[in-house]
């Protein structure tokens, strides 16, 4: 089989007749491909001035460019959400699957590292305080490490940023050193009053200002779920 010469020449050979000549056997490609159309720039006589049409085809070319990058953004954030609502999911069902306070803090730390990228992970409960094997979970009200989280616990709204010494420390102990960022979560439900702490190596992970929307939700799952099953060791223990 004979090829023509735009068959024959290599990407970097093919010259704008061999387009031309391929262009006017394929009337209808643009037809099939308007795609194509948007990257064309097609000239308009009009000595030095730039005609009122090429002018506006380039301010719709960039408008659409910005709506595109637009769409992708909003995109992207919307899989973001789906993800992270699924993760939400797994983490709600594993807090209500667990049947005593040892396994739904071994749940929550386990789903923070594993599905929420936490480096480190930490709950101390102020009241009620019960015995428990958990080493540090209950500490005192007159603990005087509590001074440094007195404003969360008064206002009950998460934060995020980058803890001070004296917080990792409480918090994350020998690993205060590489916590470059945290979430403070209080826990405050039915009497229930305490704080979660997510940890991050990334300093960047949590920052102030950012939406709290799901650290809020976590929240209230942990708090009522800590809450459920404080009540049923005080049942057993009378």
């Amino acid at each position: 089989m004979k090829l023509n010469n735009a068959q024959q020449a290599s990407p970097d050979e093919i010259l704008a007749s061999d387009v031309e000549d391929w262009l006017i056997r394929h009337p209808d490609f643009f037809h099939h491909h308007p795609d194509c159309l948007e990257n064309l720039r097609l000239p308009h006589h009009c000595g030095e001035a730039v005609s009122l049409v090429t002018r506006q085809i380039e301010l719709l070319r960039e408008k659409n460019r910005k709506l595109q990058t637009q769409l992708n953004e909003i995109l992207q954030i919307a899989r973001d959400n789906d993800s992270l609502l699924r993760r939400f999911h797994q983490l709600t069902l594993a807090m209500l699957d667990a049947d005593s306070l040892d396994e739904a803090l071994a749940a929550l730390r386990w789903l923070l590292h594993d599905c929420f990228q936490a480096d480190f992970v930490a709950v101390r409960l102020i009241h009620p305080v019960i015995d428990c094997p958990v080493g540090n979970l209950c500490i005192s009200e007159d603990c005087p490490q509590l001074s440094h989280f007195k404003q969360i616990l008064e206002v009950g709204k998460p934060e995020c940023g980058k803890p001070s010494h004296e917080q990792a420390v409480f918090l994350f102990g020998a690993d205060a050193i590489e916590a470059e960022s945290y979430a403070l979560v209080p826990l405050q439900h039915a009497g229930l009053k305490g704080i979660l702490a997510i940890g991050s190596r990334d300093p960047d992970r949590f920052e102030p200002g950012m939406g709290n929307l799901f650290l809020s939700q976590l929240s209230d799952v942990v708090a009522a779920r800590f809450v459920s099953l404080l009540e049923a060791i005080n049942q057993k223990s009378k």
